[in-house]
């Protein structure tokens, strides 16, 4: 119990009625101020977070995570899908012939990706499937030059699911006229919605239909889906490892600096951010100064009766402390809360008004996440910032001699 007073002469310094109203006052807005900082880190971080795992579960769950191509034409990669899904990190593999050409309808024309799958198995590599808004992605099944494209696409050529569309590609044609290149109609069996930038440019046929267009006996790759995406790189190195005549590229290639573009905004606005939290952290000390100049002659009393200078420095620093944890617990408490309500608050507003705020971006709606590494990180930096604000009034209390202050008192 003895060694416990200085617990509770801290408590009672930091949280007591001071004698000088503006030091009280100055004491709240300083723990209002840094829940207010502290609840802003943590509500930027979460939405951060929200798009974070919406790019994972749309951009990267709508495209494979990674594509392995043959260098030599007459290399039938389809013998190659069984021994390709049985490495321990493949869950699904998807054959894969691919071109670039043009549509035209009604007088409108646009470039494109064309994208000849299976799709039965692209279903292991995609959840593409899921996002139609018209149509059915199964009609691929039957061949017939049948074609899925995106709502972005269908929008710039004005067509809709069972209108017809005319797909012109590079592959050069010969006829009696002469050589021309290669143009066919195609029947529109299905419209999708991602919210991505493939809305306006990839189209999807059945693969056999591709090779017959383009003349081709096997496959361009095999596209792939892994169980961990940050070792789709490591994964496809280990299949072509030992095969000279294979290479191939995972998501990092082409979605890799929009992933890293995120972690760095994270990164950027939680240094800004942080700011605001070490100034409220800064409040904190002001706030320990003005009550270390008010409490003097008690400083002055607690001397008299023995106390070390240790012993007012800890009683002053475990004051400091109690104040930015308060702080703390606060923002974080207010943190959850903006996290779990804005969301809710931003999807009426959105619909209410009309106003369209995310149209711009893959989503409609305003993510959330809240992460335990982020919430840990908070909590010990801002208790280390608080720590370190608190040690130099601490100490300066230390420093006050009983017999002036008691004078000054008299």
């Amino acid at each position: 119990m003895v060694g416990n007073w200085r617990w509770a002469i801290a408590l009672r310094v930091s949280f007591s009625i001071s004698s000088k109203r503006m030091n009280s006052l100055v004491g709240s807005l300083s723990i209002i101020g840094l829940s207010v900082a502290i609840g802003t880190l943590f509500t930027v971080l979460a939405i951060i977070n929200g798009f974070d795992q919406e790019l994972r579960e749309r951009l990267l769950a709508a495209t494979s995570h990674g594509v392995i191509y043959s260098r030599n034409p007459d290399l039938n990669l389809s013998d190659l899908r069984q021994e390709v899904i049985s490495h321990p990190n493949i869950t699904g593999v998807s054959p894969l012939v691919e071109s670039k050409g043009m549509v035209v309808a009604a007088g409108n024309l646009a470039s494109i990706k064309l994208k000849g799958i299976d799709p039965v198995l692209e279903k292991t590599v995609s959840i593409l499937p899921d996002y139609m808004v018209s149509g059915r992605f199964d009609e691929l099944s039957k061949e017939g030059f049948r074609v899925v494209i995106g709502e972005e696409l269908a929008r710039h050529l004005n067509v809709v699911e069972g209108d017809w569309i005319t797909l012109v590609l590079p592959e050069i044609s010969f006829s009696m006229a002469g050589p021309h290149l290669t143009t066919r109609r195609l029947s529109i069996v299905g419209i999708y919605k991602l919210g991505l930038d493939m809305d306006r440019d990839v189209v999807f046929m059945n693969i056999n239909d591709v090779k017959k267009l383009k003349r081709k006996a096997f496959i361009d790759g095999l596209t792939i889906k892994t169980n961990d995406i940050f070792l789709a790189t490591q994964t496809i190195f280990d299949v072509i490892y030992s095969k000279e005549s294979l290479y191939g590229y995972s998501w990092e290639r082409q979605n890799g600096a929009l992933y890293d573009a995120i972690g760095t905004q994270k990164a950027t606005l939680a240094f800004l951010v942080m700011f605001l939290v070490i100034a409220a952290v800064f409040n904190v000390s002001s706030n320990l100064v003005l009550t270390i100049n008010d409490a003097k002659s008690d400083i002055a009393i607690l001397r008299t009766m023995g106390a070390s200078n240790n012993d007012i420095s800890i009683v002053f620093l475990l004051g400091g402390i109690y104040i930015g944890v308060l702080g703390l617990l606060g923002g974080l408490i207010l943190g959850f809360l903006i996290t779990t309500f804005l969301p809710l608050i931003f999807n009426f507003l959105n619909e209410f008004y009309q106003a369209g705020w995310m149209k711009e971006y893959f989503i409609k709606y305003l993510p959330t996440k809240i992460l335990l590494e982020d919430v840990s990180a908070i909590f010990l930096a801002t208790l280390f910032s608080t720590i370190l604000f608190s040690v130099i009034p601490a100490r300066r209390a230390a420093k006050i001699y009983p017999a002036k202050a008691l004078s000054v008192e008299i």
